[in-house]
């Protein structure tokens, strides 16, 4: 179980990973294909629109570790927002290769 992070903490993230748009990569899962679909828009569109719409108001949970069998390094971050009018659920990774992979960009359940 991780801590929650101060607002500071969260601002903080967010501030370096909306620096580093160039390097967003997103997961191919079905969910993240299927909002991508549903919207008619590329990720590139969608990655613009997180960019603008999270704040620290929307995190959820973070940092977290990874909790695969054989874990990928970087902290995992929770969000919980709005995207074109949906709510969405939001998880990324900040991977130390300097790549942020957003694991998954779906509507929230």
């Amino acid at each position: 179980m991780s801590k929650l992070a101060t607002p500071a903490e969260i601002n903080t993230i967010l501030e370096q990973i909306k620096g580093m748009t160039s390097q967003w990569r997103l997961s191919p899962r079905p969910k993240n294909i299927e909002l991508l679909q549903e919207l008619g828009l590329s990720k590139e569109d969608v990655f613009a629109e997180i960019t603008k719409m999270i704040t620290w108001q929307d995190y959820l949970t973070g940092p977290e570790r990874d909790n695969h069998r054989v874990a990928i390094p970087g902290e995992i971050w929770v969000f919980g927002t709005v995207l074109y009018q949906l709510p969405c659920y939001l998880k990324f990774q900040n991977r130390p290769t300097g790549v942020i992979v957003w694991i998954s960009i779906h509507r929230a359940k």
